[in-house]
């Protein structure tokens, strides 16, 4: 039987147990008090709650606690610790009502007591052999009524009762035989279960958004990423077979607003990598590389944005969009629509949604264009042309044959890849962890046999001209003006999440396995803990009894180490670390 390990600070005293499953009077009672979650609490959580991937609807991954604080935030220490399954750890802490949801790779589930960290219940899934190399990550769940759902990497959506682990549906949504599956958790919106499809590699495998209803696990709506015959952008594939139109996968949680009732999903790469493997021509490929902005209720896609069009070098768009309220007045950016009036206040759509590690401003309401920023370097985006809403790509990226290599900037591995942006209401500021890669990108000859999607290209990474020191990069951008507000640079790279809090800080981890605070007006590094492995999970922070805490997963995840051979770091070591003030 599987033990966990907890480690709690008693004083000076570091104090181990091993916790078996859920059999105390006393966790149990935790359980047995478990309040359900609405709505109300998923469109405005309490401040002491984490009940989703981001924490929002808008997925600003911001904390309104500010019990610890610029001032207090160098005695920040460890209260308890959690050793986590196997394999990558990209999980978010859920937590509401006194317990922690860990939803791990591989669906494992545990339940926590957050007194102490003992555990209350575990659910863990069969494995299966899976076509896809990255069907076991799990991201997140979701905190909805009396139930934790989540989303397998066997393509099912699940059910889970948050107080006893029980199973009260389990519905399959896609084929785990052909690769498809989840990585990126689901949403609740408007009482359904709202999830996208990843792992469209294979024949006749287009990936999808769908919405399902929250008692049942019922289909009723499914909108598909790559359109087929007879609907707009069909054309854009050229005239290739409609079984070779494969890719756009879904591979994280939407972002939503209730006031506009539109769900923002990322899309990502077509497969194969490059059109002169594909066949599609000079076609757009439509909606790899989108932001799809979809009604809410019956999944119509009311407007998309574009964002890479034919892609040529596995430059996934996917990533969390950000929903923010905000005057728009571009300043000193690369690009702006020169056509919008400047002071209106509106929302928008942003973040860093793709690998080319650009903040992007987009009308929530409309998908109009408003500005771009790069936050690291880049050679793949020219300039934007806002009025028919495209990026103007360079051309001499585009690959003419196969078996010649081509520098790109940045590498497929990313300026940034699923790690999440976050954002600071305080400021009007979004936080960027971004690196300055590039590689050396060659496309082979494609056989197309399972598993081989990711053996289309291959690419060499090196450091970005002029960043051979300063892999890593963190940004703090307005998003009134789209300028930086301070930039940090470092030798490491950052492959780790952001998370902001009412008390002016900013956490972020990176490839030394340092897990920091920097104060978010300055960007002045006030605290720093050494963990024991890169922080492949989401940061999150919480309240219970009075008390604030901050919890993040450590292990696995993207990495940039490659490029910095001097940072070294175990290759195990999954563990979940919570913080507090003394």
């Amino acid at each position: 039987m599987r033990r966990g390990i907890v480690l709690r600070l008693v004083g000076a005293t570091i104090v181990m147990s091993g916790v078996l499953w859920a059999t105390t009077a006393r966790a149990q009672s935790v359980a047995d008090s478990y309040t359900p979650v609405t709505e109300d609490m998923l469109v405005e959580p309490p401040a002491e709650d984490w009940p989703m991937w981001r924490r929002t609807y808008g997925h600003w991954g911001h904390s309104p606690l500010d019990q610890i604080n610029t001032q207090n935030v160098d005695s920040l220490r460890l209260a308890w610790a959690w050793t986590m399954g196997e394999g990558l750890q990209e999980t978010t802490p859920l937590v509401h009502d006194g317990m922690m949801f860990l939803v791990q790779a591989c669906d494992f589930v545990e339940a926590l007591d957050l007194r102490d960290g003992s555990r209350i219940w575990e659910y863990r899934r069969d494995r299966v052999e899976h076509a896809a190399t990255l069907a076991c990550a799990n991201r997140n769940g979701v905190l909805y009524g009396e139930n934790l759902f989540i989303a397998t990497h066997d393509a099912h959506l699940v059910a889970l009762n948050a107080r006893t682990g029980d199973v009260e549906w389990d519905v399959a949504v896609g084929d785990w035989t052909i690769g498809q599956h989840y990585s990126g958790g689901p949403m609740i919106i408007k009482n359904r279960v709202v999830a996208g499809m990843s792992g469209c590699y294979f024949l006749n495998t287009r990936c999808w958004v769908s919405a399902h209803n929250v008692d049942t696990g019922a289909e009723e709506w499914r909108t598909y990423t790559i359109p087929a015959r007879g609907e707009y952008g069909y054309e854009s594939w050229g005239d290739i077979p409609d079984e070779d139109r494969r890719g756009g996968s879904a591979w994280n949680s939407p972002s939503y607003d209730p006031e506009l009732n539109l769900l923002y999903a990322g899309v990502g790469v077509p497969i194969p990598w490059a059109s002169v493997q594909r066949g599609t021509g000079d076609g757009d490929v439509l909606y790899t590389n989108s932001t799809l902005a979809l009604n809410a209720d019956t999944g119509e896609i009311v407007w998309y944005f574009q964002h890479i069009a034919n892609d040529e070098w596995d430059l996934d768009h996917p990533f969390a969009r950000l929903v923010v309220e905000t005057e728009v007045s571009p300043g000193d950016v690369e690009w702006k629509n020169n056509a919008i009036t400047p002071g209106n206040r509106r929302k928008i759509v942003t973040g860093i949604p793709g690998k080319t590690g650009i903040v992007w401003a987009l009308d929530a309401a409309t998908g109009a264009f408003l500005w771009g920023q790069p936050t690291s370097y880049q050679n793949v985006v020219e300039d934007i042309d806002a009025e028919n809403r495209r990026a103007i790509l360079n051309s001499a990226l585009k690959f003419p044959q196969v078996d010649e290599p081509i520098f790109v900037c940045p590498s497929f591995i990313g300026g940034i890849n699923w790690n999440a942006t976050a954002y600071d209401p305080g400021t009007n500021t979004l936080f960027a962890p971004t690196n300055n890669v590039c590689m050396d990108f060659t496309v082979n000859r494609f056989r197309d046999r399972p598993g081989l999607h990711h053996g289309s290209a291959r690419g060499a990474r090196k450091a970005a001209p002029g960043f051979e020191d300063q892999i890593g990069q963190f940004s703090a951008i307005d998003l009134r003006t789209g300028e930086p507000r301070w930039v940090y640079r470092q030798r490491a790279g950052i492959g780790g999440s952001v998370l902001t809090t009412g008390g002016g800080l900013v956490f972020v981890s990176d490839d030394a396995r340092r897990f920091r605070a920097f104060n978010a007006e300055t960007g002045d590094i006030l605290w720093e803990q050494i963990l024991n492995s890169s922080a492949g999970g989401f940061p999150v922070s919480y309240m219970h009894d009075g008390v604030q805490y901050i919890a993040i997963a450590s292990g696995g995840g993207i990495n940039y180490r490659g490029l910095t051979p001097e940072v070294q770091q175990p290759g195990r070591g999954n563990m979940l670390f919570v913080f507090r003030l003394p």
